[in-house]
């Protein structure tokens, strides 16, 4: 790996700590090895553990105090109720947003849709799941709702380590992305019954993809 610069260190190892907890090279539960990261990264610890402060204010990160750092871990319990506290927020912007908030938004959600399209497609699966983030925190913003949007923005870390456990497949993976497309035309012709019926299914996986066909 190319040594980094000195400016902005802690911004960059941030940035690559992030992608590599995405990605799922660094697992839930794995301890951050500080020195071989900065050996690796060619920087101090400073910048290290400036990073690793930050990713545990985002949630990506637990600091075990005078130890060590791991990453973030959910059980299986925790998984299904962030799903559905996810699905309750998401459902609720949908019947928040009218014909003028969607108008106002749908730039910025069409953006956050088609990169994640193309991420899916050159296989940066750190990527998809950063800008499938982004396209529905800019869905959940469509409402106009700040109390809705200030609880969503807390739960994006939870939702992050969430769709990293799943570990879906890269078909199923597609499938789920390319769902997008679809609930952009249903809030456009505005089906929000169907539109929220496919939130549950694209949050919940509980129907639809099935990995035998």
């Amino acid at each position: 790996m190319a040594k980094l610069i000195q400016s902005s260190l802690s911004d960059q190892v941030y940035t690559l700590l992030k992608e590599q907890i995405l990605s799922g090279e660094l697992q839930g539960g794995m301890k951050i090895p500080e020195e071989s990261l900065a050996e690796e990264f060619g920087v101090s610890r400073t910048p290290i553990r400036e990073a690793i402060r930050r990713l545990a204010e985002y949630g990506l990160v637990t600091i075990r105090p005078r130890t060590f750092a791991t990453v973030t871990s959910i059980t299986s319990s925790e998984a299904d109720d962030i799903a559905t506290v996810r699905v309750a927020l998401e459902q609720l912007a949908i019947d928040s947003i009218d014909e003028a908030s969607y108008a106002d938004h749908v730039e910025t959600i069409s953006r956050h849709a088609a990169n994640c399209q193309y991420a899916l497609g050159i296989g940066d699966r750190a990527k998809v799941f950063e800008e499938d983030s982004l396209f529905h925190m800019a869905l959940v913003a469509a409402s106009n709702n700040t109390a809705l949007i200030s609880i969503y923005e807390r739960l994006d870390a939870k939702i992050q380590m969430l769709r990293i456990q799943q570990n879906l497949p890269e078909d199923g993976l597609g499938y789920y992305i390319g769902q997008h497309a679809r609930m952009m035309s249903l809030l456009k012709n505005g089906e929000k019954e169907a539109c929220k019926a496919l939130i549950h299914e694209h949050i919940k996986h509980d129907m639809g993809y099935d990995p035998d066909q």
